[in-house]
C-alpha cells in the first residue's frame, strides 16, 4: 500500500515538474519573439546589402564609363600632339624663314606689380597653354 509519505513526495514532485514546465514555456515564448525579431532585421540587412551591391555595381559602371572617357581623350590628345608635330601648323608654314616673328606686345596690366612689390612677369604663350588644360 502506498503510505501518506510517497504521496506527499509525488505531489512535491508534480508540483516542482509543473513550475518547471512554466517556466520554459516562458523561456520558450521569450526566444521565439527574439527569434522574431532576429529574422526582421536579418530580412532588413539583407535588404540593404542588396541596395548597397545595386549602388556599387553603378559606382563601378560610372568609374569605367569614366575611365573609358578619360583613355578616349588621353588617345585624341597623343594623336594630337604627334600629328602636330609630324607636320608644322598653318601659321608657321605661311611665315617665312627670313622674316623674324614680332615680339608680342605687352600690356600694361600684365606688368602689373607682383606680391614682392616688383613688376611682374609678363604672361607667355607656352606658360598660359601649360596651365590651361580643357
Amino acid at each position: 500500500m502506498i503510505s501518506l509519505e510517497q504521496v506527499r513526495a509525488l505531489e512535491s514532485r508534480v508540483e516542482k515538474a509543473v513550475a518547471l514546465i512554466a517556466a520554459l514555456r516562458a523561456e520558450n515564448a521569450s526566444m521565439r519573439s527574439g527569434l522574431s525579431a532576429a529574422e526582421g532585421r536579418v530580412a532588413e540587412l539583407e535588404g540593404l546589402v542588396s541596395e548597397f551591391q545595386k549602388d556599387q555595381s553603378r559606382i563601378e559602371q560610372g568609374i569605367i564609363e569614366a575611365l573609358r572617357k578619360l583613355d578616349s581623350f588621353e588617345d585624341a590628345v597623343h594623336e594630337a600632339a604627334t600629328s602636330g608635330a609630324a607636320r608644322p601648323s598653318p601659321a608657321a608654314e605661311a611665315a617665312s624663314p627670313a622674316e623674324p616673328e614680332p615680339e608680342a606686345a605687352v600690356e600694361p596690366e600684365a606688368l602689373e606689380p607682383g606680391p614682392s612689390g616688383e613688376p611682374a612677369e609678363p604672361a607667355t604663350e607656352e606658360s598660359a597653354d601649360a596651365l590651361d588644360i580643357f
